[in-house]
């Protein structure tokens, strides 16, 4: 699915909720991150938790909860220690409670592929370990793996109950995986949950951007924006709701605001160029794309695009003034692609100024660098006939000739020159040969005209 020209990277508010906010507690949720092993409070509510809903929960003997009540005070202090005391107490008939707590301990220390592994051993011993599966889950999320962490929350969910948590994180991953549907669907169930929660709220957003449902975005965003004026990013995303729903000049009050408010990114500045130029605001344009190759953090293909667009618009001088300033601030960085992109643009804006003599000798830059460039081999024959250089011109032609793409196109250029110099036996053959590769009735007609001429 395409993605908003504008999209908020969710990777920074991803986890922020699920394992660092103290609402997770209201669903019964704890987070390691959340709590410290350092709390009594936290411990008691951590050990509790075994023996009650049996259902969901492994039982713990009275043996097993003396064991998990003597490492207590190590998971803060030496949870390395803890891990292993654990490990040795583990045999097949212990609970699930133990490798399930050693997975959290895991997941504590950054070590989430020990953690799944010992969250899956739990889930294999209790198959109906809500913490396990929820666990597992977030551990899924924190690596990114979020196809594979999707069964997990949803088994979760089926097994304890749906919370904000929950249904957020799931909603995360469909976002991430381009379920964009789906994702409004988790956002909205977990927003029931917790209303007030940032990460949900601009989950919900993106998935309503991404389906095109602009109009609801805009709504959300407008009482978003009343209780946080000075948040720029709401302010980007409404704009780009509006662009959604073709309401540019609404874009294009949203972004001018940011950038007053001196907040605007790179990415905000391309896209108010973008809507000037659209607009037919090219002077404008160009200074809010110079704005944003100045911010940096842009890949250089996109300013590229801006770059063409202008001279797609027309707006040549302004075109050529961008690439000079992309080729002055990314200096050094620009690929070979790029560095051909950049030269062709200042050929053809050489030739819309009628500068043809410098327009050749870029041109003969690019078939340096690129032999295999048709338009340019092409469009650098065209100066040469116009010139009056025919064996310059013919060069050129047979050189494009050989590249596929542009082999019918550079046959009838060749072919047009021959007519010129009244070469027509060699202009019908190369006739034949371009209508063979790409049937024309204009070309048919053309071959006849030239045999008759030829034959008289």
């Amino acid at each position: 699915m395409k993605k908003n020209p504008i999209k908020l990277c969710l990777a920074t508010f991803a986890l922020s909720f699920a394992f660092g906010q103290v609402h997770a507690a209201s669903d019964g949720v704890y987070p390691l991150t959340e709590n410290s092993w350092s709390n009594p409070d936290f411990k008691k509510r951590f050990l509790g938790t075994y023996g009650v809903n049996t259902d969901i929960n492994p039982k713990v003997t009275s043996d097993e909860a003396e064991i998990l009540q003597g490492v207590a005070d190590l998971m803060e202090s030496n949870p390395s220690q803890a891990i292993t005391t654990l490990s040795e107490a583990i045999t097949p008939e212990t609970s699930a409670a133990f490798e399930y707590t050693i997975g959290s301990l895991y997941l504590q220390s950054g070590e989430r592929e020990q953690a799944m592994d010992m969250y899956r051993k739990a889930i294999d011993k209790f198959p109906s370990f809500f913490r396990a599966y929820q666990n597992l889950g977030f551990a899924l999320v924190q690596d990114g793996q979020f196809e594979e962490a999707k069964p997990m929350l949803i088994e979760a969910i089926e097994v304890g109950g749906g919370n904000g948590t929950l249904f957020g994180l799931l909603g995360y991953c469909f976002l991430n995986t381009g379920d964009s549907s789906l994702s409004l669907d988790a956002y909205r169930q977990a927003l029931l949950f917790q209303p007030e929660s940032n990460d949900w709220l601009l989950g919900k957003l993106n998935s309503l951007l991404d389906l095109g449902m602009n109009d609801e975005a805009v709504g959300m965003l407008s009482d978003l924006i009343e209780k946080n004026p000075s948040e720029a990013n709401f302010w980007m995303m409404q704009a780009n709701a509006y662009m959604g729903s073709q309401k540019f000049d609404k874009a294009l009050a949203n972004l001018e605001l940011v950038s007053r408010m001196g907040k605007a990114s790179p990415a905000s500045l391309a896209l108010l160029g973008d809507i000037l130029l659209n607009e037919g605001l090219a002077d404008l344009a160009v200074e809010r794309y110079s704005d944003a190759v100045s911010k940096g953090g842009l890949p250089v293909a996109k300013m590229i695009s801006s770059a063409e667009g202008l001279a797609q618009r027309g707006s040549i001088s302004q075109s050529l003034e961008l690439v000079s300033k992309i080729e002055s601030d990314y200096a050094g960085e620009l690929s070979p692609k790029n560095e051909l992109s950049l030269l062709n643009l200042k050929a053809s804006g050489a030739l819309a100024q009628g500068d043809n003599s410098k327009a050749s000798e870029i041109l003969e830059e690019i078939v340096g660098k690129d032999p295999l460039n048709g338009k340019a081999l092409i469009t650098l024959g065209d100066l040469y006939r116009g010139e009056g250089d025919t064996e310059k011109a013919m060069i050129q032609y047979e050189r494009a000739s050989k590249v596929k793409e542009f082999e019918p196109q550079a046959l009838i250029s060749l072919a047009r020159l021959e007519v010129y110099i009244k070469d027509y036996k060699s202009a019908i053959m190369h006739l034949r040969r371009a209508n063979a590769l790409d049937p024309k009735d204009y070309l048919e007609d053309y071959i006849s005209r030239l045999e008759a001429v030829s034959k008289s």
